[in-house]
């Protein structure tokens, strides 16, 4: 990394100036695999644009998730959905059904529940310190809910911190409430607030302030008209 000077003073805990090139070979130096090598280099080549995005392959091949570390990063998090219910706060027989019916193979589907639950307990060990907003469409109730999984919502929104409601079919359409999207927020606040959106082919993360600014709009908008979860009746 030009010297092993700059090793040093890494281990050392001293601050060095991260240039891509030292980002490579620091990743090369600790054996991380070449796709998370990629990705880290990525990252630092968008560090200073306000879009940037990940590819889903690129996930699937370094098992390495960013909206998933700035989830354990947030201490703020609305969430839209269309039509599932977030897989944080699904029960394990909704997940096993999601998997079974997607482009998943079978061997894979207990590793990909056994990860989501551990998420899971991430989550639910920092409710205390974080807050989740959850904006749900009646169609994530009506096809995505079993009694069991409806009861579940309903167990976890008795938390101060969690808030579901829905958005009911009598009161739409929802404009600009079409597509899923996800805003988080940081304890730091010279950290922006990050948009999320996902795609079957990349994740798209947002931080301009004027579009992070317009998706707290419609979501706090899509409140406005929303239902209470208690209030939802099959």
């Amino acid at each position: 990394m030009g010297s092993t000077r700059t090793l040093k003073r890494l281990e050392a805990g001293v601050k060095v100036r991260v240039t891509f090139v030292v980002i490579g070979r620091l990743a090369e130096y600790y054996g991380a695999p070449r796709q998370t090598r990629f990705e880290l280099e990525r990252i630092w080549r968008f560090v200073d644009d306000e879009i940037w995005a990940q590819p889903s392959h690129a996930v699937e091949n370094s098992g390495w998730d960013v909206y998933l570390e700035f989830e354990r990063l947030a201490v703020g998090l609305k969430k839209f959905e269309t039509m599932f219910v977030p897989g944080e706060i699904q029960t394990e027989r909704t997940m096993r059904r999601l998997f079974q019916r997607g482009d998943v193979s079978p061997e894979r589907i207990p590793v990909l529940i056994e990860d989501r639950l551990a998420r899971q307990e991430t989550l639910s060990s920092r409710l205390e310190s974080i807050k989740l907003q959850y904006l749900l469409t009646e169609m994530v109730l009506r096809c995505g809910c079993d009694e069991e999984q409806l009861d579940r919502l309903l167990e976890i929104e008795e938390h101060p911190n969690v808030t579901i409601e829905y958005l009911p079919f009598s009161g739409g359409p929802y404009p600009m409430l079409d597509v899923p999207f996800y805003v988080l927020s940081f304890r730091d606040h010279e950290d922006p607030s990050i948009v999320y959106l996902e795609s079957p082919f990349e994740r798209r993360f947002y931080e301009n302030s004027d579009a992070v600014g317009k998706y707290h709009q419609i979501f706090e908008g899509g409140l406005r008209q929303a239902k209470s979860l208690k209030e939802f009746q099959r």
